[in-house]
């Protein structure tokens, strides 16, 4: 980068500065502090892309367009506007939901990543049902608990689907507390509460 261009980003990053300290800062020798303030300076001041007033150098870009001159290629891409800031990303069901339990947050992490067919709807739909069912990954060995939250989910959307969600939830907190395998057991809580064909029907029968 050459002296007319560390000039001019200089004051543009930090605004106006006193001549002889912008000079210092920018030379590496004495022959560079003279070239800065007998060459470089000058110019950049007859270009209007500087002026320099009471020993004080800024910037002046305005002055050149309203001169009809060119702006130096330096000062033109310093008047490129910065970039607009994109609206914010918004999290996913799932990454909401790992943020805001650190206790799990891994596991829903892992799964969200390798199952997001069936973990970010289920994150959306029932968010309870995925923090519990991660909750009772817990309880498998440390280098199994993922494998296993990925392996039941899809069965564990069903279970909500088909079951309610208060219901999974409530046996998946169960089979957490007394299972060392906690989704067959939850499977089996289930299968018990589940209503009959008869119960379902509404219909009595009397013996």
């Amino acid at each position: 980068m050459g002296l007319r261009e560390r000039v001019l980003l200089v004051l543009y990053y930090e605004g106006p500065k006193d001549l002889k300290a912008l000079a210092l800062e920018l030379a590496e020798r004495p022959r560079t502090l003279r070239y800065l303030l007998e060459r470089v300076i000058p110019a950049l001041e007859r270009e209007g892309a500087l002026v320099v007033e009471d020993g004080v150098a800024r910037l002046s870009l305005e002055k050149a367009r309203a001169a009809g001159r060119q702006a130096p290629a330096e000062a033109s891409v310093l008047e490129v506007p910065k970039a607009k800031k994109g609206k914010k990303k918004e999290p996913s069901p799932v990454q909401a939901l790992a943020e805001a339990n650190p206790h799990v947050r891994g596991l829903l992490l892992q799964v969200g990543k390798r199952l997001p067919k069936e973990a970010q709807p289920l994150a959306a739909s029932h968010p309870g049902v995925l923090l519990r069912a991660a909750e009772a990954a817990l309880a498998y060995p440390e280098g199994r608990r993922a494998s296993a939250l990925i392996l039941w989910l899809p069965e564990v959307r069903a279970w909500a689907k088909t079951l309610g969600a208060e219901a999974v939830e409530e046996a998946l907190r169960e089979a957490a507390k007394h299972a060392r395998e906690p989704f067959p057991y939850a499977k089996k809580l289930l299968a018990k509460a589940r209503p009959s064909p008869d119960e379902e029907r509404g219909e009595v029968l009397l013996f």
